[in-house]
């Protein structure tokens, strides 16, 4: 080997290892993905619903914090905010945000060990069997996207509107490949260039409605959310998308809802 063929491959190897050094020290900067639960309390009545939510604001958030669980949202909805559906108008969401599946798995072990949750919560605790609080409760167990890591509040409005969508998919394979579709195929960018921030991106590891992904989208208001979907169904890359035959029926059912926050909701 020549002298000049010498330096040229020592600075292709170097050039090699320094590319290869970048991308694993940005790889271990970037924020570590979460387990997210997304749950459900439905009650038996408005007012119910009211003062569930009361109950959670007062000791499930500050609670939750204490674990290391900081982001922790508690989100209602109505008839009126959710375009005329009033299936939920006596439903309770709860979006807690954990960093490790450890802390998950041991966060209701936390709870009652925790004494301040244990006299905040009360109201729920000491309500009588046949006349509690909520009357069921469903979940979810979401592990966030590798390109959306982080639950996160995008807007701080008094008017912020937030919206829920489940993505179920008929088989695993149609639902990663809708995955591959905001993730590779860049709908998760489209979203952001629209103006629909995301709160969460999950796949569901567990919980109702198996395989789905889910997310969570917030505007600063309802306005807000009407022009930035405009925005988004006539953005040109997702015209490309949808029409691209790989992503055809990866999701067969949508489960579609608005919500609003609580007034001590960290989302």
């Amino acid at each position: 080997m020549n002298r000049r063929r010498f330096i040229v491959s020592v600075f292709s190897t170097v050039a090699v290892m320094t590319a290869s050094t970048a991308a694993r020290a940005q790889e271990s900067a970037s924020p570590a993905r979460e387990w997210v639960e997304l749950k459900s309390y439905v009650c038996s009545s408005v007012e119910k619903r009211d003062k569930l939510i009361e109950v959670l604001d007062a000791a499930l958030i500050p609670a939750l914090n204490r674990q290391g669980a900081k982001k922790v949202g508690v989100l209602w909805t109505s008839g009126e905010i959710n375009e005329g559906n009033t299936n939920y108008d006596t439903t309770v969401f709860v979006v807690a945000a954990f960093p490790t599946g450890e802390a998950f798995q041991t966060s209701d072990q936390k709870l009652l060990a925790d004494a301040q949750y244990m006299r905040d919560a009360a109201p729920l605790f000491e309500a009588p069997m046949k006349d509690p609080l909520f009357d069921t409760c469903s979940g979810s167990l979401l592990y966030t996207f590798a390109t959306c890591p982080q639950v996160k509040q995008v807007t701080q409005s008094a008017d912020r509107l937030l919206q829920l969508r489940i993505y179920n998919s008929y088989t695993i394979e149609r639902n990663a490949k809708k995955i591959s579709m905001f993730e590779q195929g860049g709908e998760i960018g489209v979203f952001r260039a629209s103006g629909m921030q995301p709160v969460l991106f999950g796949q569901a590891l567990a919980g109702d409605k198996l395989p789905n992904l889910t997310y969570l989208l917030a505007f600063d208001n309802k306005t807000e959310k009407d022009l930035a979907w405009k925005r988004f169904r006539d953005h040109p890359e997702w015209l490309k998308l949808k029409a691209d035959p790989q992503y055809k029926d990866t999701a067969n059912k949508i489960t579609n809802i608005f919500l609003r926050p609580s007034k001590a909701s960290q989302l």
